[in-house]
């Protein structure tokens, strides 16, 4: 029983991390697929009709893809998210593409509405705006 455990179980270890990372980068994948192609997104009712309010929707459902230790300046990006924090992402990071900005707008619109939304639209759009921060400044 021992050795059968002893074989196993590296085995086993090692086919998990492939299929994380397999995991992730599929994950990437449709995050830069989402962010390129608004109109790919699946529609959200909330967002009546806007393909960037759907976008942003999709997206925020990825943040879990983040990295780890992602930083951007020094500060890591997945704890804002992981806690709802909009406002210190929306305060502490900036934007630097049109696209991003005009999704961060619409889900600004829905989501956030300038800090008066409830928290858990604000977790969404905490959510929505670490990936496109992410998407933004991965290397």
């Amino acid at each position: 029983m021992n050795t059968l455990i002893k074989t196993v179980l590296p085995s086993s270890a090692l086919l998990a991390c492939l299929f994380t990372a397999s995991i992730s980068h599929a994950d990437v994948k449709s995050m830069t697929q989402i962010y390129n192609n608004p109109k790919s997104a699946p529609k959200v009712q909330r967002c009546k009709g806007n393909q960037n309010c759907n976008a942003f929707y999709a997206l925020s459902k990825q943040w879990q893809s983040i990295p780890e230790n992602f930083k951007i300046s020094g500060m890591k990006l997945k704890p804002y998210a992981k806690s709802g924090d909009g406002y210190g992402l929306w305060k502490g990071f900036t934007l630097n593409s049109t696209r991003a900005v005009a999704l961060s707008d619409a889900g600004d619109a829905v989501f956030y509405s300038g800090g008066s939304s409830s928290a858990a639209d604000e977790r969404i759009f905490a959510q929505g705006l670490a990936v496109l921060l992410y998407l933004e400044n991965k290397k």
